[in-house]
């Protein structure tokens, strides 16, 4: 039964090659909340599998986590549609969850990691159909100047990108320490290819970004985000700060 569970369980936490099933499911879902929800359900049925059929991970699939995470991570650099860039990096933060697993942690204590990981994933999609309905695509190099022709929406979507990538203060930041400490007692080089792939993530977070925000102002197709859309997004980027602080007590 262990086998055919960590395959299954590698389809929803994805190892790769299994990570296409979840980018071939979110790229065919056009509509932004159904790619929210898959976003937060998606790796929480692969910790679901794990809790309920009890199987203990090997050591040795960290390395595969490593491998497919980096994989995933090397991908995104070269991507430069939002929503095809959202989900690469879903798959290579939730890979990373085998590491933590391989390391000795219950699938039960991973949930906050996964949420930490996933809900800054939501409000980037949530934003990804903002810039589309204004400029009818959300793809890095045919939309340029948005921090010209639309600052709210640029501010909100440079901080969503911050807590996505794992920056201090959010969620995933502390997460990640979290992975590191316990990594770091067990399988050292493991620790070492955390951080790699973590220096991946914000490397293409920012090379996106730069496409999307500077250059030359694209024809737009509406005004600018309303305040009251503009608080609604900063309250959450806010919770999510809370959640980190709460985090690095809990954790470190």
């Amino acid at each position: 039964m262990e086998m055919p569970g960590l395959l299954l369980a590698a389809i929803f936490l994805p190892l790769f090659p299994l990570g296409m099933a979840f980018n071939l499911v979110f790229q065919r879902t056009r509509n932004a909340w159904l790619r929210s929800l898959l976003l937060v359900t998606w790796p929480c049925a692969g910790l679901f599998i794990l809790e309920a059929t009890a199987i203990q991970v090997p050591v040795e699939i960290a390395f595969w986590a490593l491998i497919s995470a980096a994989l995933y991570g090397f991908r995104a650099l070269v991507i430069r549609d939002v929503n095809v860039w959202t989900g690469f990096l879903a798959t290579s933060a939730w890979a990373l969850i085998w590491v933590s697993l391989a390391v000795g942690l219950d699938p039960g204590e991973l949930v906050f990691h996964v949420l930490a990981f996933s809900l800054p994933l939501v409000l980037l999609v949530l934003m990804a159909a903002e810039v589309e309905s204004r400029y009818e695509s959300a793809y890095a190099g045919i939309v340029s100047g948005i921090a010209e022709a639309q600052p709210r929406l640029a501010g909100v979507l440079v901080v969503i990108m911050l807590a996505v990538i794992g920056s201090p203060l959010f969620p995933a930041f502390f997460v990640l320490l979290d992975s590191l400490k316990h990594t770091v007692q067990v399988l050292p080089v493991a620790a070492l290819g955390v951080v790699v792939v973590w220096m991946l993530w914000s490397w293409s977070g920012i090379q996106l970004l730069q496409k999307l925000l500077v250059g030359p102002a694209m024809a737009v197709r509406g005004s600018d985000m309303s305040r009251i859309m503009t608080v609604g997004y900063g309250l959450s980027l806010s919770a999510l700060l809370a959640a980190g602080v709460y985090l690095s007590g809990m954790m470190l």
